[in-house]
């Protein structure tokens, strides 16, 4: 699956962030890498993580550097079921 380029994590410092989280953002930080890219199934657009939510959901990028779309737009309230990892588009 693919690594969304030109980002580099400080995989430490973000481990000692999520250390200091909720159990649940724990959970959806350890399944959902902020540095992945992702498809929302629902619709088919590719996505990058902005947040994670203590309600067990996620905020999300959907922009035209991975989508063909009109705008940009952020959509929040996104269930871990609904998104999975994909590849770069081609």
């Amino acid at each position: 699956m693919a690594k969304i380029p030109d980002i580099e994590m400080n995989m430490k410092a973000f481990d000692e962030w999520v250390a200091t989280r909720p159990p649940v953002v724990q959970d959806l930080c350890r399944r959902f890498p902020p540095d992945r890219l992702y498809r929302i199934k629902d619709t088919g657009h590719r996505c990058t993580l902005i947040s994670y939510s203590e309600d067990g959901t996620m905020k999300v990028n959907v922009t035209g550097q991975f989508n063909f779309v009109t705008f940009d737009r952020q959509v929040f309230g996104i269930k871990p079921e609904n998104l999975e990892e994909c590849d770069l588009p081609p």
